[in-house]
Order: C-alpha cells, then sequence, then structure tokens
C-alpha cells in the first residue's frame, strides 16, 4: 500500500503537528480539524516499508477512509 501523507496548516495549529494519512489509490475524505480555517495539503507520500504506524494506518483506513497522527515533538518526520 502507498499513503498520501497530508499535512493541516492552520494559523491556529503549531506548524508540522498533524498529519492525516490516506490510501494513495482510494483516498478517504480528511476531516477539518478545527472550524477556524485551515486546509489540508500535500506532504509526501510513503510505501507501507517506508512507514512506521503502517498497521495502525491501515487499519483505520479500512474502517474510517483515514488516519490521523499529531506531533507535539516535531517527531513525525522520524516515523516517516
Amino acid at each position: 500500500m502507498q499513503f498520501s501523507i497530508m499535512l493541516w496548516t492552520s494559523p491556529h495549529a503549531k506548524p508540522s503537528s498533524i498529519y492525516g494519512v490516506l490510501d494513495r489509490e482510494r483516498p478517504g475524505q480528511l476531516p477539518l480539524p478545527s472550524p477556524d480555517g485551515g486546509h489540508w495539503s500535500d506532504y509526501r507520500t510513503v510505501s507501507e516499508a517506508q512507514f512506521k504506524l503502517a498497521e495502525a494506518a491501515k487499519q483505520s483506513i479500512a474502517a474510517v477512509g483515514y488516519y490521523l497522527v499529531g506531533s507535539v515533538d516535531d517527531d513525525l518526520p522520524a516515523i516517516i
């Protein structure tokens, strides 16, 4: 599986703190974390082998169509 990693950008969110993960071939609809404005933007694409949270992401994507990841210590780039 290939994953599309999306970054939530908003004036009210810590930069690079919320990521959405979608199945690249069958993308779902990501929720809006804040009604105060903001948008999802492309961050990168990774393969299942490159993504340390692949199993959790696949389960969530199968259930609801997306997977959300929050990063409070700027550690997300270390897991993808």
